[in-house]
């Protein structure tokens, strides 16, 4: 599974943004589609996934609060 340090945009602390987790490396564990997301409409542009923290805690992020660890991803490229 691909890992990216959390990078998050919320205002405050907590649930669902984690703001406090800022910087915390997570677990890509999927892309929620919009036909998985109620809430979602043809407007909406950013991709969003669920994500697990070390801890175990899981919750969505969009792409733009994940930086992905490509040396990480080139190392596990050039091993298989």
């Amino acid at each position: 599974m691909t890992q990216a340090t959390f990078r998050s945009s919320a205002a405050v602390d907590g649930p669902p943004g984690y703001r406090e987790r800022s910087g915390q490396l997570v677990t890509i564990v999927e892309e929620v589609r919009g036909d998985q997301d109620p809430d979602a409409g043809d407007d909406d542009v950013a991709t969003l996934y669920r994500v697990r923290f070390e801890d175990g805690v899981e919750t969505e992020a969009f792409e733009d609060e994940l930086e992905l660890d490509l040396t990480a991803m080139e190392e596990a490229d050039t091993s298989a």
